[in-house]
């Protein structure tokens, strides 16, 4: 037996005793047949043993949130609730929840957002249908091209290997991709409910050439995705600057952060979260002036996110300070 066969033995044997497991846990469970089937492991083409992204968790939820089931009809989200093909997750306008996939893969999605499911059975890929809203994903790397992450937008697919960008639909029917880390492929095309193409059958062109090519965007670049004419990324504004935090005394007592101006600003965001990865975001707010306000939020050590949005209505590169918030009421005499 040549080595690398005997590495594929070890990795094939590795696999089975994982389906076994995961066999033995369903049948060990009294109430497993009304609970979703699960999918095995694989072995993808590398022979890797995979995970299976679907069905994603319910990691994170702070508001008020709703799964949605195959046919649109919704039930109150919960941590740990499981999300499948074909079903998914609304978020209220005050609402933010954290899904975590079966092959580590995460995805964040904030207030008025509204995703849905789906997963290509041929190369294992999970889809997220961005249908309103925003989603922010934080993806895995993976060596092989036959393991991608994708959203797909009325305009495109954003296909990925490992990175972590936003995405999000605008009112005029365009989506905008701004890439904090690694790097984005956008394939733009008239009918996104087609099954995802494979890794090679498509290679990147150079930016411009053509209404159908796939445009790569890198780390620290955006790009608004039109149905029509040239895509053409561009560089992401820096991260604000935190100069202080004021009102924090009074009976209701306003939180504001105080951000220094930044030249091709038009507005500015910020979220507060309980971990530094921005999984738990508790509240986030949006200013067109560099002073931003919270209320309602208790004495905490918060991780606050900052973003500057520019003239295209690209969100920017991200800065992340560490504040402890202490509210201070004044006592009645």
């Amino acid at each position: 037996m040549t080595p690398i066969t005997s590495l594929h033995c070890r990795r094939f044997s590795t696999c089975l005793l994982l389906v076994a497991g995961l066999l033995g846990s369903l049948t060990q469970s009294a109430h497993a047949a009304s609970l979703p089937a699960k999918r095995l492991p694989y072995i993808d083409d590398n022979q890797q043993c995979r995970g299976q992204p679907l069905p994603a968790t319910i990691e994170h939820l702070s508001g008020e949130a709703w799964k949605l089931d195959h046919k649109g009809q919704q039930v109150p989200l919960e941590e740990g609730m499981s999300v499948d093909e074909q079903e998914g997750v609304k978020t209220s306008p005050s609402a933010f929840v954290s899904l975590s996939l079966g092959d580590g893969s995460r995805i964040v999605l904030p207030s008025s957002s509204q995703v849905r499911l789906t997963l290509n059975e041929e190369l294992k890929v999970a889809q997220v249908i961005l249908e309103q809203g925003q989603v922010e994903s934080y993806v895995i790397k993976r060596a092989s091209d036959y393991d991608r992450f994708q959203i797909v937008t009325p305009v495109g697919v954003l296909g990925v290997r490992g990175t972590h960008f936003r995405v999000r639909n605008d009112d005029k029917g365009q989506s905008l991709v701004e890439v904090l880390n690694g790097q984005v492929a956008v394939d733009r095309t008239e009918d996104t409910d087609q099954p995802a193409k494979k890794p090679g059958d498509k290679s990147p062109r150079q930016v411009g050439a053509g209404d159908d090519e796939v445009v790569q965007v890198m780390a620290r670049q955006g790009l608004r995705i039109q149905k029509e004419g040239k895509l053409t990324p561009t560089d992401l504004l820096p991260a604000p600057q935190l100069l202080g935090q004021a009102g924090q005394t009074g009976r209701q007592p306003v939180w504001q952060l105080i951000i220094r101006p930044m030249d091709g600003a038009t507005r500015y965001r910020a979220q507060v979260a309980t971990d530094t990865g921005f999984l738990n975001i508790l509240q986030e707010q949006f200013s067109s002036t560099p002073e931003i306000n919270f209320s309602g939020l208790k004495a905490f050590n918060y991780h606050v996110r900052l973003s500057a949005f520019d003239d295209q209505g690209l969100e920017g590169e991200t800065g992340v300070y560490d504040i402890f918030y202490y509210p201070r009421t004044l006592r009645v005499q």
